[in-house]
């Protein structure tokens, strides 16, 4: 696809997606960071689907500027040719304009993805998010940001996103996702093996099959088995995740979106 084409296809599924959200009024959760988004995702929507409520989730890596809005819309795209995009945008057209609203309110599980700076606020023009997890900042896009911290900064812009009433969960392993606490005006849960995080690893064992964690939960502060059939940090942290929203999003889906509007 040819750069003029792009921008095209960009500006009218952006607006598609737009039109979509304002109408369907969807609870979005951002998974955001420079790893670990895919696990965690995982981790969310499945613990959504256990409490049955409605939710989808971005397919393959559609997380960026034209991936995002096609995972909003709920459409697939595989190919690159100019027709096959012609249909795209009708499909969007008719997704935007003529989709009922579910019989319950629904959930977008996204992640977002940025490889440059101030590559969020393109994404933040499409969506912003009523629930933000964030996950870590490391150099894995170092021929366009210079330091950490500049790519910390495009997650401070997400974090200053979020709706009012809205809930910021945040890996306080990372220092510079931790910092990004200080600037958020909504409610902030934390998690990891830091003696700061509020759902806390208390200890990992090995198993045949994948490992078992000592997970404390809060403010209870309970601690809770949690077996999980993997090896991984990064499935330690997507069962903390879990654990975070299975806690949080205890009442059921119309009760939940009626206290989100109040």
């Amino acid at each position: 696809m040819n750069k003029f084409f792009k921008k095209i296809v960009q500006f009218f599924l952006k607006w598609f997606a737009k039109i979509y959200i304002w109408r369907i009024k969807p609870h979005i959760i951002v998974i955001a960071g420079t790893t670990n988004r895919h696990w965690i995702k995982e981790a969310v929507a499945i613990t959504l689907k256990e409490k049955n409520f409605q939710t989808r989730m971005n397919k393959k890596n559609f997380n960026a500027e034209i991936g995002l809005p096609l995972s909003i819309l709920g459409i697939n795209s595989d190919e690159n040719n100019f027709w096959h995009w012609f249909k795209i945008i009708f499909q969007a057209a008719k997704k935007a304009f003529r989709s009922k609203p579910p019989i319950l309110n629904e959930f977008l599980v996204l992640e977002m993805a940025i490889d440059r700076p101030k590559g969020i606020k393109y994404l933040l023009s499409i969506v912003k998010p009523k629930t933000l997890i964030l996950t870590t900042v490391t150099m894995i896009y170092a021929e366009n940001f210079d330091t950490l911290d500049k790519i910390a900064l495009e997650y401070k812009r997400l974090i200053k996103s979020l709706y009012r009433h809205g809930l910021a969960i945040l890996n306080f392993d990372d220092e510079r996702i931790k910092s990004l606490a200080e600037f958020s005006e909504n409610r902030v849960i934390s998690y990891g093996f830091s003696k700061e995080a509020d759902f806390q690893v208390k200890g990992v064992k090995k198993t045949t099959n994948g490992q078992e964690l000592k997970i404390q939960l809060y403010p209870s502060r309970q601690i809770r088995l949690v077996k999980i059939n993997r090896f991984g940090e990064h499935h330690i942290y997507a069962a903390l995740v879990k654990e975070i929203i299975r806690e949080n999003f205890r009442i059921s889906a119309p009760d939940f979106f009626q206290q989100m509007r109040g």
